[in-house]
């Protein structure tokens, strides 16, 4: 699998922020998702889609207009006579300020956004209206300008930011998205949410129930668990979940982004087919839509509900997990039931 963090399938605009990833192959969509097919990673493109031989670079980012009549649905232009727009180094503007928590470099951060290619000033997408993924500062796939800009600003804020090609997708561009190797970004953001992840689960320990598997978790952030099936004991046949730990954070609801550390193994196999452990950026936590079909429906069910900090133990049978097609590229094979370990480190 070229990229095991993303094993489970995402919404696709969110994405937009992700600079690096390239063609996601290894995405396995959700029984009845239908959200893993297309990408926003950036792809190589050799042209600029706006024909420029350089970035521009005149643009004031007080002159990109938002309007914000209907709150649902915000718009962002930027006037034809100031086209290409662009500005030398990422700049922002703050509309508002908000008056919560400032992002840091690890948070979890909750945001809908607009965003627009400043070469053309076409609308490439907004998430207004939509359930998508917190994402994750910590993240060095994100757009590098992105990060540095959102760094210290306060929840509730509302911002315009303006991103050169070389702070945005660079060279490369996205040819999904439309960007070519010299587009600049104007992105309108309203920060909703900012959550600092715990590194590990924190809380109040439990057994396990009987006939469950046993874990043992190093301490220390992000690492892998050590899973031990019940001897002789065949796989059960519906969803089981254990809480190993009681955390005493906010109660994850349908719709949330959950920053999590996990691992995956196949029952009966032994065979650890993903582990947040084993991703490029370990020990960072992995973020997912949780309740709206966006990641497999044992996750789904067995998630919401949980508490910020818990550690949960879920053995997903196949109709819970990737049903009759299985995921060859996890070796997981459509009768395999799956057994995961996941710490809850966040939720907005």
């Amino acid at each position: 699998m070229s990229s095991p963090k993303r094993l489970f399938a995402l919404a696709v605009l969110p994405v937009v922020f992700l600079a690096g990833c390239g063609d996601d192959s290894s995405k396995a969509s959700s029984s009845g998702s239908g959200s893993g097919s297309s990408s926003a990673s950036s792809s190589p493109s050799s042209s600029s889609s706006s024909g420029l031989a350089s970035p521009a670079t005149k643009g004031n980012v007080s002159d990109v207009k938002v309007d914000t009549k209907n709150a649902k649905k915000p718009t962002v232009s930027i006037a034809k006579d100031e086209l290409p727009f662009g500005t030398k180094s990422a700049t922002t503007k703050v509309l508002s300020e908000g008056k919560g928590k400032a992002i840091g470099d690890k948070d979890l951060v909750k945001a809908d956004f607009v965003m627009v290619n400043g070469t053309t000033g076409k609308t490439l997408g907004s998430t207004f209206g939509e359930t998508v993924p917190s994402f994750n500062m910590a993240d060095n796939n994100n757009l590098p300008g992105l990060l540095t800009q959102l760094k210290g600003k306060k929840e509730g804020s509302k911002v315009v930011i303006s991103l050169p090609s070389g702070q945005a997708f660079g060279k490369a561009g996205n040819q999904n998205l439309g960007i070519g190797s010299n587009d600049n970004l104007v992105l309108y953001m309203d920060i909703k949410g900012v959550d600092t992840p715990l590194t590990e689960a924190k809380g109040t320990s439990k057994p396990a129930e009987s006939g469950m598997p046993t874990v043992k978790v190093p301490a220390g952030a992000g690492k892998q668990a050590a899973i031990t099936m019940p001897k002789g004991a065949k796989a059960p046949t519906s969803l089981k979940t254990s809480t190993l730990v009681e955390g005493e954070g906010d109660t994850v609801k349908s719709g949330d982004s959950i920053a999590v550390t996990y691992t995956g193994q196949i029952w009966g196999k032994n065979t650890v087919f993903d582990a947040t452990a084993k991703h490029p950026d370990a020990p960072n936590p992995s973020v997912f839509v949780i309740g709206k079909k966006q990641v497999i429906t044992g996750w789904d069910k067995a998630l919401v509900g949980k508490k910020v900090g818990s550690r949960v133990l879920v053995v997903v049978p196949p109709a819970d997990g990737y049903g009759a097609q299985g995921n060859p590229q996890a070796g997981i094979q459509p009768t395999d039931t799956l057994v995961f370990v996941v710490d809850i480190l966040a939720a907005n």
